[in-house]
């Protein structure tokens, strides 16, 4: 039994085996991107693409783009994030 992938770089590296092979194989896919309006620059998406910038929402973004068949397997997905709970007490004035 293997232990379940917790932290979003430990999905990033078992991600990035399944699909490092095929990555490389359109790099103007990178650029497709950047003009697109990805938030990341190229050399940033680059780095991610080769390993040197580990950043889990970005390889995702390129699988998507550059394999676009490749079923990403969900627990390889970043979890999601629960919103923020504000007190709305805290935010009251005080009255003396």
């Amino acid at each position: 039994m293997t232990t379940p992938l917790s932290t979003d770089r430990m999905k990033y590296y078992q991600l990035m085996a399944l699909v490092c092979e095929d990555l490389t194989a359109n790099t103007k896919a990178i650029d497709a991107m950047v003009r697109g309006g990805h938030e990341a620059t190229s050399s940033q998406l680059m780095a991610v693409r080769f390993g040197r910038n580990v950043h889990l929402t970005w390889l995702i973004d390129l699988v998507r783009v550059i394999l676009p068949t490749y079923s990403i397997p969900d627990n390889l997905l970043p979890a999601p994030t629960a919103p923020a709970v504000v007190d709305a007490s805290l935010f009251q004035e005080a009255s003396l």
